[in-house]
């Protein structure tokens, strides 16, 4: 190989370095921001907080999962209620008095461990992915049996604007 050769194959290994870098941060941002348009577009009061902050995503490179983000809030106040089970706290996740019984079965764990479990088992559809979700049964739930948001307007959100918003966060090389 000739001085030339190795010249530009040097310098190909670092822009290829440089636009993966900035590949993966833009991910990351984009992730974000439908994650927090996730949390901002709920239609639901939080019991336990088990759906709320168990809304996460992951970061994929090459099909493995890199990253599991969850946003920083306080953590949730029990494990997921099960089928037949009362909430018997003195006040809700959001400070509220109320009682409820459970309405479906759950692994009544913690709702974050069911979705990093998800998303460490998930294999994408592409090789360079986000993927959001809830780690509650309750999800389904809420957004077949209550009719209210979940997840559902963040996946639609996504569908229509996913190209514009990875180009926005895609910071170009100079």
């Amino acid at each position: 190989m000739n001085i030339n050769e190795k010249a530009i194959r040097e310098g190909m290994a670092k822009a290829n370095a440089i636009i993966e870098q900035r590949i993966n941060a833009a991910l990351y941002r984009l992730g974000m921001y439908y994650l927090q348009h996730a949390i901002d577009n709920k239609e639901y009061s939080n019991l336990t907080g088990n759906t709320i902050t168990s809304t996460s995503f992951g970061l994929y490179k090459d099909y493995q999962l890199q990253q599991v983000i969850f946003i920083s809030m306080k953590e949730a106040i029990r494990t997921k209620l099960i089928k037949g089970e009362w909430f018997d706290e003195p006040f809700d996740y959001d400070g509220n008095v109320r009682s409820f019984q459970g309405k479906i079965d759950t692994d009544a764990f913690y709702g974050k461990d069911l979705a990093r479990d998800f998303l460490m088992q998930y294999r994408p559809l592409k090789p360079n992915a986000i993927v959001l979700t809830t780690g509650t049964e309750y999800s389904t739930y809420i957004e077949n049996e209550l009719d209210s948001n979940v997840l559902t307007q963040t996946r639609d959100e996504a569908k229509n604007t996913m190209i514009q918003m990875f180009n926005k966060n895609f910071e170009r090389i100079k």
